[in-house]
């Protein structure tokens, strides 16, 4: 068969009339394949039949189901392949302008009346083909486009979110938190001496490993958070209004996931060792999605340095970087905190909640909480501002004390 001959479009032509169909074929068949059917019903069953039909010229008056019948058939069928199929309707002395505009509104692609010239057939059959295929392109053109687009932004192996598309969820979580004042956390999950399992246990093995880990982070997260592939090794969470407490929660229990996976590689049980690092970010106007990253990656390394298989966690509020980066994992025992962080405020309200003892600098609290007090003041028409004054009055000259005082201090 030549390359021609198998590019060669089907018409499927409809007609009572056997004298007509073979009218039809005689003019057509040197351009297209021929399908015929004797009535609407026989070419309903082919349409069916043969999804490789391009066109259909269909007489209007047929017995059992006529021209305006399969139409109809055509236009309303679940099949788009169908649905979309040009109908070109051959009309004959019998068939009044109404039953042609009825066919019309229907759906007709075409008309051409009985008896028809071969030029004009031929010529007609030719171009609404032509228009079907081209349609048919761009439809192709656009669903891969569609397809592409949709999976540009996903790992291929663990079909999570890549890196790219993992940062453009950061830098919408950053905008929405400084917009609500809301915090967000990031969580980036490294499977250790993954090169070395790679090297030893192959490609697939490995890539089970992956597979499976990236699995249990689906499952752990929670409906809001985001999980991507960052890295070769390496996962990534993005929890938006997470606390510290809360986050430090869900890191523990991935690690404890991830450890009581069964890891079997060719028939044997294989240990997989994790390192996790934890960012809770107050955010400020010069937190971008890569300083996060950055902070994150910086903490990991420094788990995986410390002997790995650990939770690293960074509480990185504004008030820990005025004090250089404070980690719950390095504290730094220098001068007095001015700013609870939220973790120390979160500690403090489960303390009031079960009647124990706030072990926290009230002080420091209060200016944590201050300003959110002040927020919901001025969100209610100013009530309680002159208490809230007061507070602030007075938390002020506790820190800056007057020169009174000063000069009464012992020396």
């Amino acid at each position: 068969m030549t390359e021609a001959a198998a590019n060669r479009l089907t018409i499927l032509v409809v007609d009572d009339s056997r004298l007509m169909r073979v009218a039809a074929r005689k003019i057509l068949k040197n351009e297209f394949d021929i399908l015929e059917a004797s009535d609407g019903e026989e070419a309903w069953d082919a349409l069916q039949a043969s999804p490789h039909i391009s066109l259909v010229m269909s007489d209007l008056s047929m017995p059992n189901l006529d021209g305006l019948g399969l139409l109809k058939r055509i236009r309303e069928s679940d099949s788009t392949n169908i649905q979309d199929l040009p109908v070109i309707i051959v009309t004959g002395a019998e068939d009044d302008d109404g039953s042609k505009n009825t066919a019309l509104t229907a759906g007709a692609s075409d008309f051409i009346t009985k008896p028809f010239e071969s030029v004009h057939l031929l010529a007609r059959a030719k171009a609404q083909a032509k228009q079907h295929i081209t349609q048919q392109a761009l439809q192709t053109s656009e669903a891969s486009k569609e397809k592409l687009k949709a999976e540009s932004h996903l790992d291929s192996l663990t079909g999570l979110d890549n890196q790219q598309s993992f940062i453009r969820h950061i830098e919408e979580g950053l905008s929405y938190a400084r917009r609500h004042h809301t915090e967000l956390a990031l969580v980036v999950v490294q499977i250790e001496k993954y090169k070395v399992m790679f090297l030893r246990r192959g490609k697939q093995a490995a890539e089970e490993v992956l597979q499976r880990a990236a699995q249990v982070l689906k499952q752990e997260r929670r409906r809001e958070d985001k999980v991507a592939r960052i890295g070769m090794d390496t996962f990534a969470l993005l929890l938006p209004s997470a606390t510290t407490i809360g986050t430090r929660r869900i890191g523990e229990q991935i690690h404890r996931s991830l450890q009581s996976q069964d890891f079997e590689i060719n028939g044997e049980r294989t240990p997989v060792h994790t390192s996790l690092a934890i960012i809770c970010a107050s955010i400020d106007a010069e937190t971008t999605a890569n300083t996060l990253l950055d902070d994150a990656m910086t903490k990991l390394k420094q788990a995986l340095q410390s002997g790995g298989n650990r939770i690293a966690c960074e509480e990185a509020t504004a008030s820990a970087m005025a004090d250089n980066r404070v980690t719950t994992d390095t504290p730094k025992p220098s001068k007095k905190r001015l700013v609870a962080s939220s973790s120390a405020v979160e500690q403090a309200l489960q303390a009031m909640a079960h009647q124990r003892r706030i072990e926290q600098d009230t002080s420091a609290l209060m200016r944590a909480v201050l300003p959110l007090l002040q927020a919901w003041s001025q969100e209610n028409k100013g009530i309680c501002a002159t208490q809230l004054e007061d507070i602030q009055n007075a938390l002020n000259a506790e820190h800056h004390p007057a020169t009174g005082d000063l000069a009464s201090t012992p020396g």
